[in-house]
């Protein structure tokens, strides 16, 4: 008598199963590799800020400091190449307003004539820096790397992190209440000639 292959034995099976719940049931910290380049702001500090967000995937988080002439302003950029996500905050840090424009409204003129429409939001903490921008470029991520769409939705990720910054948790069922109405695009396949 043949033994049954390993993945179709259902001992082997229900092993799988209690793996991965036991790894969705971790912190979801542990799940993420964060290094802060920031002085006096240790990785233990960025973890507890960005606790209770969603997980990239394998990127890395990158924390390092914006130096600012004349007045603080947010920065940072989700790098596809490289699978890291890079936030910068303002350094020295001091609670600032920022314009964040969230969507578009069409004007009641003849032709494709649009209003922009904004919030004055202000960061108090470095927290609230790193959680709106973290929000703000993990969308970026779940656009490309789990839905495979072009991730330039500016004004969607900018409408969620400003919905969802200061929220304890935040889920994916957040993220895909944002992209309802979003047109974003495929990511081309691209062909290299022979």
């Amino acid at each position: 008598m043949q033994t049954p292959e390993p993945h179709f034995e259902p001992s082997a099976i229900r092993r799988a199963i209690e793996d991965i719940e036991r790894a969705a049931a971790r912190p979801w910290s542990s799940r993420m590799t964060v290094r802060s380049d920031l002085p006096g702001f240790r990785v233990a500090d960025a973890r507890r800020a960005l606790a209770g967000l969603p997980s990239p995937g394998d990127y890395r988080v990158v924390i390092k400091p914006l130096h600012y002439r004349k007045r603080p302003n947010l920065s940072a950029l989700c790098e596809f190449d490289e699978r890291r996500i890079i936030l910068r905050v303002p350094e020295p840090f001091e609670p600032f307003d920022e314009l964040v424009y969230h969507s578009a409204r069409r004007k009641p003129v003849p032709g494709m004539r649009f209003i922009w429409v904004s919030e004055n939001v202000r960061f108090r903490t470095r927290r609230d820096v790193l959680r709106f921008l973290y929000c703000h470029e993990w969308l970026h991520w779940y656009l490309r790397e789990m839905h495979g769409r072009r991730s330039g939705a500016e004004t969607a990720c900018d409408r969620f992190a400003l919905r969802h910054f200061r929220r304890r948790e935040v889920t994916i069922d957040d993220a895909l209440d944002a992209l309802r109405g979003c047109r974003s695009q495929p990511v081309p396949v691209l062909r290299l000639a022979a």
